[in-house]
């Protein structure tokens, strides 16, 4: 379940990287209708206008050949570069387009380590800095425009920047929560090769301070009870802590006892049910009145990519083949 999750963290990625290209796009073809129509600028308007190609059609290019990290660090390296004529064009007259850089920090902090975060917010400061100075001692000479017009372009970009900043924490919310699982399989994982060691804790005593074979029946019962009377494994989100905080046991504790019970581990256990009742439902709806979609959220997978990879996993075929075969069986026996 380990490369499961790192699997949907990238798509997780990729998908912001798609969002965020869309909006990219909409603001410079946007701003390119402002210079042209509204406050003419004919440099502007070619520079824009090659940004505007060179990101899109870069981006088809490249958005199935590499990881989204390279992605990213290559935008975040190429950014600052490209809007450091625009930033340089403006800075007589506002120096808002700086703000149009403060996002790429965030971005940094969502996706990478803190080290990164450091290194690109250093970069930008030498950038604005560079612009800074540039403007100051070279005899450079830019069109004036009024405040109305300034106003104008600021409102735009404090607008994208707001977009791309609750874009940010939404996605960093979706990575979190992958990442806590991801911890917690680790944590599951090092106690498994840990417990190898040692005597199997069904087997042990309740003097020894753990559970013993009466107590884990008890409470994997619990834990059945929940699944199958109150459906937990609707929830897009339910976790083994979740669990073992409702049942009043140590996860590790709970994990071992799941383990025992012939599952790989809580994620394998989770994903049973979680088919079980897919397959349920299908057996028992009429598909032609419920979608696909309906299905696998009403049993709590968050996307259709996981339900087919875990169904598969389980299954050994997928949910178009397991619903052809229920198909043909209704079929033969009309």
């Amino acid at each position: 379940m380990r490369d499961l999750y790192l699997s949907e963290i990238e798509n997780l990625k990729k998908h912001f990287i798609h969002l965020y290209i869309i909006i990219m796009c909409s603001i410079l073809i946007l701003y390119i209708i402002i210079f042209q129509f509204f406050i003419y600028n004919a440099t502007i308007v070619l520079y824009l206008t090659g940004g505007l190609i060179i990101l899109s059609y870069t981006y088809i290019l490249i958005k199935g050949k590499y990881a989204a990290d390279r992605i990213i660090h290559g935008y975040m390296i190429i950014a600052p570069l490209y809007n450091f004529y625009i930033m340089l064009t403006f800075w007589g007259n506002s120096i808002g387009n700086v703000v149009s850089l403060f996002p790429l920090p965030l971005v940094a902090y969502v996706f990478f380590q803190k080290k990164h975060t450091i290194l690109y917010s250093i970069y930008l400061i030498v950038n604005i800095l560079t612009c800074f100075l540039v403007y100051q001692y070279f005899d450079l000479t830019f069109p004036k425009y009024s405040r109305s017009e300034v106003i104008i372009s600021d409102v735009f970009l404090f607008g994208f920047n707001l977009v791309v900043i609750i874009l940010l924490l939404v996605y960093n919310n979706k990575i979190n929560k992958l990442k806590v699982l991801i911890d917690v399989e680790d944590k599951e994982l090092i106690n498994s090769k840990k417990e190898n060691t040692k005597t199997p804790i069904l087997q042990k005593t309740a003097e020894n301070g753990v559970i013993n074979d009466e107590t884990a029946e008890k409470l994997f019962k619990e834990l059945e009870s929940m699944m199958r009377n109150d459906k937990m494994f609707q929830k897009t989100n339910l976790n083994i802590s979740m669990l073992s905080t409702s049942l009043n046991v140590n996860y590790t504790y709970l994990s071992k006892i799941i383990r025992c019970k012939g599952y790989q581990n809580f994620s394998n256990y989770l994903n049973v049910h979680r088919i079980n009742y897919v397959k349920k439902l299908i057996d028992e709806s009429n598909l032609q009145k419920l979608t696909l979609m309906y299905i696998y959220t009403e049993a709590g997978f968050s996307n259709q990519a996981t339900f087919n990879r875990v169904f598969k996993q389980i299954e050994g075929i997928t949910p178009s083949e397991y619903i052809s075969q229920i198909g043909k069986k209704e079929s033969e026996e009309t």
